[in-house]
């Protein structure tokens, strides 16, 4: 990279401590314009120093200096860190600017030190998911993308192939038939510890996905079953209103809570009932439904403290077609003189007993949510990122068509393993096309 780039690292606003970052050929000399003078740093080193506008004092900063190759982004980088005043960060960009930088782009900085190999795409877009964590899973499955393990992983999945796609093709140029042929039997053997790994990894999405962007929870029931309770006792606090009148919720209320470090966004619902009192409510149905079908798991509530209604029958049933998460949940067990029968088909879902009112129940139905996201393989790798599902999945999928084609002979099986590496590599990052590597840096924050 021949340009010299700069921005900010930390947030705007005013603060203790304010960062900035200068990476690129012209850092050293951009940094000595500054300081009125070329000075010698210590690598990784920090600095206390005067930073100098048109001779005038702009800031007594602390400044490290990194030497290339061995910092973040592979070139000399230089980190100034401020105090925390906008017009300090502001001025010092202004001069970094005139004395050689460019603003950098959204991601530039993990770009470049993807480019220079500091790290393949999938520990960047680890990164990148490590700074958007909420929750203690998604900053744990992140971290492992991060430290290479699943880099680790896909790494030695495509060396095994590659060593055997090496056997195969040196077979095919083996006209005279010198070299001892490859038996089926053989080849299925080779491929069944590779392709065993990626179905293992590409099974880890639906639960790996529900780590990193919560898990989407839809309160059902019918008017007046204590759905916008339910919701108050989860969150700890009175999020919606509850009223003993039938149909007080109209619209769909969020709220987004961490239980055992899991990501939980629930979402309060309208009661569904066949005929609406107003257009107001018909609207509240509408969009209780469209929730119902958005959501990864939902809560379907019934009023313990009497007999399941017909209506709430029919409503199950549409429910229990969602074919989703699906907990069953009897409110108002405090007011509960005896236990009324479940419908038909019930009996096959996990089945709680709450109050709202006393608390009863709510902790073991919170353990129930985030037990839907606790499948955890044994080494605790996880793919959470869609790009990288689609390539295992394609990678997978010309592996199986290897197996199944592996009688028609090696040029066959040679085809589909050139395939598979090829989306493995796309994976990593060693073949993405550049368009593509744009679109994922600049999901990236910017100063990172």
């Amino acid at each position: 990279m021949k340009t010299t780039i700069c921005a900010p690292v930390t947030g705007s606003g005013c603060a203790a401590v304010m960062l900035v970052r200068l990476s690129g050929p012209q850092a050293g000399t951009i940094l000595s314009h500054l300081l009125g003078e070329n000075r010698t740093f210590e690598p990784r080193k920090q600095t206390l120093c005067t930073l100098y506008d048109n001779g005038e004092v702009l800031d007594r900063a602390l400044v490290t200096y990194f030497q290339a190759p061995h910092s973040f982004t592979g070139e000399d980088v230089v980190e100034f860190a401020l105090h925390g005043s906008p017009y300090i960060q502001g001025r010092l960009l202004e001069l970094l600017c005139r004395y050689g930088a460019v603003p950098a782009r959204r991601g530039e900085f993990s770009y470049r030190a993807f480019v220079n190999g500091k790290m393949d795409l999938v520990q960047a877009q680890g990164l990148c998911d490590l700074i958007a964590s909420g929750n203690a899973s998604a900053h744990r499955l992140a971290l492992r993308s991060l430290d290479g393990q699943l880099s680790q992983k896909i790494t030695a999945v495509k060396t095994t192939l590659s060593e055997l796609l090496a056997q195969i093709e040196v077979r095919l140029d083996d006209v005279d038939e010198e070299m001892e042929p490859l038996t089926p039997d053989f080849v299925r053997a080779q491929l069944a510890a590779p392709l065993a790994h990626i179905r293992a990894l590409t099974d880890t999405f639906s639960v790996g996905r529900l780590i990193k962007d919560g898990l989407k929870v839809a309160i059902i029931g019918v008017p007046n079953n204590g759905k916008s309770s339910l919701l108050n006792a989860l969150v700890g606090f009175n999020r919606a209103i509850v009223s003993a009148a039938s149909g007080t919720t109209r619209d769909t209320i969020e709220e987004t809570l961490e239980i055992n470090g899991q990501k939980i966004i629930l979402t309060d619902t309208a009661g569904i009932r066949d005929h609406a009192l107003d257009p107001a409510e018909e609207e509240g149905i509408f969009r209780s439904r469209k929730a119902m079908e958005q959501a990864d798991a939902i809560l379907f509530l019934l009023d313990a403290s009497r007999e399941i209604t017909a209506q709430e029958r029919a409503l199950w049933e549409e429910v229990s077609r969602q074919q989703k998460r699906i907990l069953i949940i009897s409110n108002k067990a405090d007011k509960a003189d005896s236990i009324y029968p479940l419908a038909q088909g019930m009996e096959n879902y996990a089945h709680f007993s709450i109050s709202c009112k006393t608390g009863e129940g709510i902790e073991k139905l919170k353990n129930a949510l985030t037990a839907f996201t606790r499948q955890v393989p044994a080494d605790g790798l996880m793919i959470s990122n869609l790009r990288h599902y689609q390539a295992l999945l394609l990678a997978q999928t010309e592996l199986e068509s290897a197996v199944i084609r592996q009688e028609a002979g090696g040029e066959i099986v040679a085809e589909h393993l050139r395939a598979a590496l090829s989306h493995l590599r796309e994976l990593i990052g060693e073949v993405t096309p550049d368009d593509i590597l744009g679109i994922i840096f600049s999901k990236f924050c910017m100063g990172k």
